[in-house]
């Protein structure tokens, strides 16, 4: 039997840095009231968003020490220890939200690259409760990154999302629906990938379809639905569903 090649975190890292300096791009030259202007997540400035992008970083952190020393090391505080620190980053200067995520961005790529080869299926607890090999960690952050960085509400928009990354988010997106009950009573088609998406048991009566980084902010809340449409099997238009919420 040939050995189980290791896993090499280097490909997704570099991703991880991309998106890290594309977000750092966007908010180092934003003044005081740009930053405690709303995002376009509700109740949250964009402050919030540079917090949370912050603390999400020292989270998986976390997640990596735990894996390396096998001691019990929780990706956040118990309780609303998430939501207080959130919070309290919120109001930090223009400097300091830059320093706050190129710091803790260096970090965790530090912790990332320092984890020995046969510690990365690991397995850690996540926040929310799920049991899964720490590599995840990876995907996850890139996927915070990328989410976030659209909520700014600056330039970057879900159509700056390439197909592999929104493609990707879908499967998990849509993998986390199918899991509902009841599932969602709609289909998704992304007619520029000419991917589709089953929602349900069975073909549903409703299909919405659009560009596939389009059906994926309205999946997660990120629009209002704008350049898709809703069919029903009859090919006659329908009113967009409404999709539950993404957590």
């Amino acid at each position: 039997m040939a050995p189980q090649q290791q896993f090499d975190p280097a490909p997704e890292l570099a991703e991880v840095q991309t998106a890290t300096d594309r977000f750092l791009a966007s908010i180092s030259d934003l003044d005081a009231d740009a930053i405690a202007a709303p995002s376009l997540l509700p109740g949250w400035t964009r402050g919030h968003v540079c917090a949370h992008v912050t603390g999400n970083a020292e989270s998986l952190i976390n997640l990596l020490t735990w894996a390396r020393t096998g001691i019990e090391t929780p990706a956040y505080p118990p309780g609303d220890g998430r939501e207080r620190a959130i919070e309290a980053g919120a109001s930090r200067s223009p400097s300091e939200h830059v320093a706050g995520v190129r710091s803790s961005a260096d970090q965790f790529a530090r912790a990332a690259e320092q984890l020995p080869p046969d510690r990365w299926d690991a397995e850690v607890t996540w926040r929310g409760g799920a049991v899964a090999p720490v590599r995840g960690v990876l995907w996850a952050r890139l996927r915070e990154l990328e989410i976030h960085h659209v909520d700014l509400g600056l330039a970057y928009a879900p159509a700056h999302w390439d197909e592999d990354l929104s493609g990707h988010i879908m499967a998990n997106v849509t993998g986390g629906f199918r899991a509902l009950d009841p599932a969602p009573a709609f289909d998704l088609h992304a007619v520029d990938t000419d991917q589709r998406w089953q929602l349900g048991d069975s073909r549903a009566k409703v299909v919405v379809s659009g560009a596939q980084a389009a059906l994926l902010a309205w999946l997660i809340g990120r629009s209002s639905g704008d350049g898709l449409s809703a069919d029903d099997l009859d090919g006659q238009g329908t009113p967009l569903p409404v999709p539950p919420p993404w957590l």
